[in-house]
C-alpha cells in the first residue's frame, strides 16, 4: 500500500499568494509616504530634477546668448515651478526662489535652478494656501486674463 502524502500547511496555494499581497493600507504608503509621516520622501518621488527636504527643485536648461538674467525672464520659469509642482501632486507654499545658473555641459547653454517650499497634497490640510502660477504671474504684475484689449 502507497504512503499518504501529508502536507504540513493548512493554506491552499491561493491563500497563501493573497497573504503574500501588500494590503491597501501598505500600497497607499507606498504611494504617500507622507501619510507615513515621511513628507520629504514624498516630495523626493515626485521631482524630477531633485529635493532639498520638502522643497521641490527644477531647472530649466536655455541658450545662455538668450539669456540676461532680468527680472521678466524669471517670471515665467516662477510660474513654472509651481505648475510642476501642482502637477506632480505637491502643493507650492511662498515664494518661489531663483537659486543660481550654471554652464550646461553643451557649452551653449545655461541650467537654471528654482525651488520652493511644498506640501504633499497627500497631506495638505490647507490646500487655500498654495501658491499657484496665477499667484506668482499677479505678484509679478502680469495679467493672466485671457481678454486683453488690443491697441
Amino acid at each position: 500500500m502507497a504512503a499518504r502524502k501529508t502536507t504540513s500547511s493548512s493554506k491552499t496555494a491561493a491563500e497563501q499568494d493573497q497573504a503574500d499581497k501588500p494590503t491597501e493600507e501598505q500600497l497607499q504608503q507606498k504611494q504617500f509616504p507622507a501619510k507615513s509621516g515621511a513628507p520629504d520622501v514624498e516630495v523626493d518621488k515626485r521631482s524630477a530634477d531633485g529635493s532639498e527636504g520638502t522643497r521641490f527643485v527644477k531647472e530649466f536648461v536655455v541658450l545662455g546668448r538668450d539669456w540676461t538674467g532680468e527680472e521678466y525672464q524669471h517670471e515665467a520659469n516662477r510660474a513654472g515651478v509651481a505648475n510642476e509642482a501642482i502637477q506632480r501632486g505637491l502643493h507650492p507654499r511662498g515664494d518661489v526662489s531663483f537659486d543660481g545658473a550654471e554652464d550646461h555641459p553643451d557649452g551653449e547653454s545655461l541650467t537654471l535652478t528654482y525651488s520652493v517650499d511644498t506640501v504633499p497634497a497627500s497631506v495638505d490640510h490647507h490646500p487655500e494656501d498654495t501658491t499657484t502660477p496665477r499667484d506668482i504671474i499677479e505678484a509679478d504684475g502680469g495679467d493672466t486674463s485671457s481678454s486683453k484689449a488690443e491697441g
